[in-house]
């Protein structure tokens, strides 16, 4: 009986030994880090934009990754194994970027990506963050939602304390404000306004991203037909410099980005 079950033994032997065994020579094969990036979206976007990264073998552990967008080491928001969510950061100029990433040891994958002027997007404003020059008589206005687009187009839908909607459509043009420390991150922005009446105005923003809400305080004024004693703000004096100052703070408007 012995000799007839020792075969039996023998084999089964050889089964769990051979389970256990990850390579020829018994070397356990250490898993691999080698990643893919399949897709990204989307491919452009302003600072504060959350970019989806789909893929392959990105794992489940934030720490398991290195991530730069631009040269900026940035923390995903998300990882699945087969998706990674990241944020353009705010220190990134306008431009084509890239995002480069890697698992452990693993080779590095790069996407290209670029950034848009960070004023792109929807924005709204309401209650104590419209500008009390307009809150106020004559204009009572209580909300204002701006959407910038990247084509340099834009419409600003202003509703007043009557719940009366106004559309207010055209082009923009932003650019570099050029100012030094502090009011570095200060853009100038010149709006060209097709209706409901030609007008011109020409002002200042400025775009921050937070860890919950990207905000942004804009102040503008109008230029072309030029108001009496009314003249631009600048980035050299800052917020508050409409009129060289003669408005305070009252031209201010404060918005949150959608």
């Amino acid at each position: 009986m012995k000799f007839r079950l020792l075969p039996f033994f023998l084999v089964a032997a050889m089964f769990v030994f051979s389970a256990c065994s990850d390579d020829d020579d018994g070397t356990p094969v250490a898993p691999s880090n080698k990643i893919s990036v399949t897709n990204l979206s989307p491919i452009s976007g302003p600072i504060g934009t959350t970019v989806t990264i789909k893929g392959t073998n990105f794992g489940t552990d934030p720490a398991e990754l290195t991530i730069t967008f631009g040269g900026v080491t940035v923390t995903p928001t998300s990882v699945k194994d087969t998706e990674i969510k990241v944020m353009v950061p705010g220190s990134l100029a306008i431009g084509a970027t890239s995002i480069k990433l890697k698992r452990g040891t693993g080779s590095e994958v790069t996407v290209q990506f670029t950034v848009e002027d960070p004023i792109v997007g929807t924005w709204t404003s309401e209650g104590a963050n419209v500008a009390p020059l307009l809150y106020g008589a004559p204009f009572n206005v209580r909300k204002i939602v701006a959407t910038f687009k990247s084509d340099g187009s834009y419409l600003v839908v202003q509703t007043d304390s009557s719940g009366t909607s106004l559309n207010l459509t055209g082009v923009y043009v932003a650019a570099a404000g050029n100012a030094p420390a502090p009011n570095d991150m200060i853009r100038t922005v010149t709006v060209n306004q097709g209706a409901p009446t030609s007008v011109t105005a020409e002002g200042i923003y400025e775009v921050t991203v937070g860890a919950n809400s990207i905000t942004m305080k804009y102040e503008i004024a109008q230029t072309e037909p030029p108001l009496a004693g009314v003249t631009k703000p600048t980035p050299a004096l800052g917020f508050g410099s409409t009129a060289g100052g003669a408005f305070g703070m009252i031209n201010i408007q404060n918005y949150v980005k959608n």
